[in-house]
């Protein structure tokens, strides 16, 4: 007969007792409650949305509000610095910001319960073009002035709606204090950013030249490499084209290219030495002959359509001295010249080189002299300086089809070509390259130190860390320059004049400190737009440059907002500290994560952290990105109406620490909810039997069975799994082991097992069982609080009313570990599993026998200790839930299984009813108790 039978004997047994007497069994039920142990609190199990927002709103106005200045005064400890990436001061919370805040503060409470005093300052990047085109509607034109001044009131007004949303997050920080927080436009900022930059000015690290940078028409300014996107179906004109070799009759070389718009630039056409290259007739006309690379005929033939028809080949380093005509102004003469990222993997492998438009194309122009001709304005409309039938014409719009039709006799193919197209991110449009006068850095002279500190610090998560690692060094390495100058109004200025004659740099240590000064008297620096050169230098110092207020003019760039938030360590941390964490997204690799190492590096000679945590981005269930174009928006404020904040932090948790796409699903959410609820449910349970602190529940682990043991056992090694795991900013692997732990060893096992004994045993059965979950109580709330604060601080206020959760000190035992008693309980549930699946062979006395080895047999005989004997009240009949059993020994150990077909006592239904009363357990406890 199997277990499940002999229940259901039990329930037919208690169905018996119930016709005994009506009277007398609501008598007995209301008698026997009175003695009956059950739990009581006012911790609800399900919270109303509304009940929910109320509760988390007195949260936050008392226990959140005061924990981060709290901690702060714990002068005993060391500090955590958690450096904050500022966000963009530019619209409302999203569920970016979400994934990204909310692991910062788990971080930081996790620290804080690690004994360290955490060192956190929110900050806010207000400037750049994000914010300067959300001011400005399409298209409006204002003085510089107006431009800033809407900008600064958009980004207030931004800001504080973020501030809000992150305090009702339950992030932790001192968020109303403004020397707490900081801002990319407040004048102690932006003066320690123009200090740095004289520094770097001093050492030679920043210059101005005329380079090659990105730069989007669309918004009229230079664009770093992180303020790109690319159009991966972007489609360009693909065109083979014909040059004529000079002093070579009927001679031409052949070149492709996808920007048509740039060979008014031309300048050159650069062959590899290396390369093997054939002149070709083409479609049997043997009148002319072409040059191209022989590894390229076939592709080129598939490709264009012509027949080709080798006549001879020459090695690359013979076509040294060869002359062409310009495409285009066929009067003037221009060279072949050697380089050698020439390749032979696509086109033709003579590659049309126009200085002004293409990286490769400047740096090998400057190493042969060959002077840089710009034919582009800022607005990506080709100027005065160009071939008539361009001027004033966009070069992408219609500059392509416009420099095509003009070589219409010179072109062997034309068709288009779709690839990966740099786009600006946040107009959208496409961006060019052009040269330009801007300011730079000089990475290329940091790139070994900033090597060697990149090999030294922490990548998080460690399943991903050596190929974030080497994405961080690829960046960093193949960066030779960094512009750090754009074209705009809102944003902090480099502070340099120039002289209008020579257009010499005219900057020195009084004109910063003029600057500096002014920036602190006035509270912002406008005034580099309001006032005139004179007046910002002073008539004295000029006298002193020997310079004319005639003959100066000031500077009209701002600074890269990447070299704004990159200096933010030094303002923020200051000349000597070092962060232990920068935790951002991943796309920081090309952001802040290089540009505040570069500038480290550059002043102090070291990375500005020692670990990075590197999170992903989220995505809508169909693995798209939330655009409001596409209608998948889901807002932070939705979920945490819906579901509850702790919800959404659980989310975070669970899926934001393992995946670069974190996807955002209703469905996933409706789970996230379902966890914090069962650990609610849980901890209500526990908080039901603990009561309050003021109850004498304190913990004597010589007087506890081995079914106590071994949830002591279990939770010492769940706080440790749960330590060890969030030391490694595995936050997944924390939710996973909450959810085991809550499910499995205490509701499944502990909680489930010792009932009996803790609703009709004796005081000193209470006692002992409280003092247990007391301590899981402790522990289940201390690893759940840098997740779900809101949950532990509301369960341990009716803990403990006195104060917040944050202010105890809960801790584990070492005496806690006992891997006998895990063993030995663990022989007894599998035993069980073993005795749910056996018959018996008696209708009326319900016994079923187990055989075990002598190990087990061993082992179990600890919870059993009357061996041969039927007994009822053993530790190894209460694991088991049955009536009572006995341990015979013998070739073949093995269990006896009893249950008795008496009536049930109706106090505890589990033990056989003495005549006309209780079990005998029952009545020494109810008479124990004055019943």
């Amino acid at each position: 007969m199997t277990l499940h039978r002999l229940r259901l004997i039990n329930l037919q047994i208690k169905q018996f007792q119930r016709h005994y007497s009506s009277k007398q069994l609501i008598k007995e039920k209301v008698s026997y409650t009175a003695t009956v142990n059950l739990p009581k609190t006012k911790f609800s199990n399900k919270l109303s949305a509304a009940k929910r927002d109320e509760i988390e709103r007195n949260l936050l106005a008392t226990n959140f509000q005061k924990f981060y200045s709290y901690q702060e005064e714990l002068k005993d400890r060391s500090d955590y610095v958690l450096h904050d990436g500022p966000p963009y001061a530019n619209g409302d919370l999203h569920m970016g910001h979400s994934v990204n805040k909310v692991l910062k503060d788990i971080t930081i409470r996790q620290n804080f319960m690690n004994g360290k005093r955490v060192n956190y300052i929110p900050g806010w990047d207000c400037h750049g073009l994000p914010i300067e085109m959300k001011a400005l509607a399409e298209g409006s034109k204002a003085s510089p002035i107006e431009i800033r001044s809407k900008c600064l009131n958009f980004a207030k007004e931004a800001l504080e709606r973020q501030k809000s949303g992150f305090k009702s997050w339950g992030i932790a920080a001192d968020w109303d204090k403004e020397s707490s927080t900081y801002q990319t436009n407040r004048s102690g900022y932006v003066s320690n950013q123009l200090k740095m930059f004289k520094e770097f000015f001093e050492k030679g690290l920043v210059f101005r030249d005329l380079k090659p940078v990105f730069w989007s028409p669309s918004s009229k300014s230079a664009l770093a490499e992180a303020e790109l996107e690319y159009d991966n179906n972007h489609v360009s004109p693909s065109v083979f084209l014909k040059l004529k070799i000079d002093d070579k009759k009927d001679t031409f070389a052949i070149i492709w290219t996808t920007t048509p718009w740039t060979l008014p630039s031309n300048q050159a056409v650069c062959y590899n030495p290396s390369l093997e290259y054939s002149l070709v007739h083409l479609n049997g006309d043997s009148s002319k002959k072409y040059l191209l690379a022989t590894a390229l005929i076939q592709s080129f033939s598939e490709t264009t359509g012509n027949s080709v028809e080798i006549i001879e080949t020459i090695q690359g380093n013979s076509l040294s001295g060869f002359k062409y005509r310009h495409p285009i102004d066929k009067e003037t003469i221009l060279p072949f010249i050697p380089g050698s990222h020439v390749e032979d993997s696509k086109g033709t492998g003579l590659v049309h080189t126009a200085p002004a438009h293409g990286p490769d194309d400047f740096l090998i122009s400057l190493k042969h002299k060959i002077p840089i001709k710009s034919l582009v304005n800022e607005e990506g409309r080709y100027s005065s300086n160009a071939p008539d039938f361009l001027v004033g014409k966009h070069v992408i719009e219609e500059g392509n089809e416009l420099v095509i039709s003009k070589l219409e006799d010179d072109l062997l193919f034309k068709g288009t070509f779709c690839h990966s197209y740099p786009i600006d991110w946040r107009t959208k449009k496409p961006v060019i390259i052009r040269a330009s006068e801007q300011w730079f850095m000089n990475t290329d002279s940091l790139k070994t130190k900033a090597a060697k500190e990149i090999e030294k610090i922490n990548i998080y998560p460690k399943v991903n860390a050596e190929a974030n690692r080497k994405m961080l060094m690829a960046q960093v390495q193949k960066r030779p320059y960094w512009c750090i100058s754009r074209q705009r109004s809102w944003g902090v200025p480099i502070p340099v004049f120039y002289k209008k004659d020579t257009k010499e740099v005219v900057f020195n240590s009084e004109i910063l400190s003029r600057i500096i000064n002014l920036v602190n008297e006035e509270g912002s620096i406008d005034f580099w737009w309001s006032k005139s050169s004179e007046e910002i230098i002073s008539p004295e110092l000029l006298s002193q440059l020997n310079i004319s207020p005639d003959n100066i003019v000031k500077g009209s760039d701002i600074f890269d907002i990447w070299f704004d938030s990159g200096t933010s360590w030094s303002s923020v941390l200051g000349p000597n500290k070092i962060a232990d964490l920068y935790l951002e997204g991943y796309d920081q690799f090309t952001g802040w994560f290089q540009s505040s190492l570069l500038t480290s590096v550059a002043q102090r000679d070291c990375a500005p952290y020692k670990s990075l945590f590197v999170h992903g981005f989220t995505v809508d269930e169909k693995g798209l990105k939330m655009s409001k174009s596409l209608g998948n928006v889901i807002s932070p404020l939705d979920i945490i109406k819906k579901y509850g904040t702790d919800s959404l932090r659980w989310w975070v948790a669970a899926h934001g620490t393992q995946h670069m796409s974190i996807t955002v699903s209703d469905k996933l959410m409706q789970q996230s909810s379902e966890s914090v609820s069962k650990i609610r449910s849980t901890l209500r349970y526990l908080n039901g039997v603990v009561g309050t602190r003021d109850d004498n529940q304190i913990l004597d682990y010589t007087k506890t069975t081995f079914l106590d043991k071994f949830i002591l056992n279990a939770l010492y090694k769940y706080a440790n799994d749960v330590q060890n795991s969030y030391n490694l900013f595995e936050y997944n692997r924390v939710t996973s082991l909450i959810q085991n732990f809550v499910v499995n060893e205490m509701s499944s096992t502990y909680l489930h097992l010792i009932k009996d004994s803790l609703y009709c045993g004796s005081d000193e059965e209470l006692h002992r069982i409280k003092g247990v979950l007391r301590e899981c109580y402790k522990i289940l709330n201390k690893t759940i609080w840098p997740i779900t604060p809101f949950l532990a601080e509301e369960s341990w206020s009716h803990f403990d009313s006195t104060g917040p959760f944050y202010k105890n000190n809960v801790s584990i035992e070492s005496e806690w570990e006992n891997s006998e008693a895990e063993q030995i309980v663990n022989e007894a549930l599998s035993l069980k599993r073993r005795i749910n699946q056996t018959q018996s062979t008696n209708s009326w006395l319900l016994k079923c026998s187990v055989n075990c080895s002598p190990e087990e047999f061993e082992k179990l005989l600890k919870l059993h200790t009357n061996e041969g004997e039927f007994i009822s009240n053993s530790e190894l009949c209460e694991i088991l839930q049955v009536g009572s059993l006995r341990l015979v020994t013998g070739s073949e150990s093995s269990i006896d299984v009893l249950v008795e077909e008496t009536p049930l006592c109706p106090r505890c239904r589990r033990f056989g009813c003495l005549q006309g009363g209780v079990c005998e357990r029952c009545l020494s406890v109810m008479k124990s108790k004055g019943f």
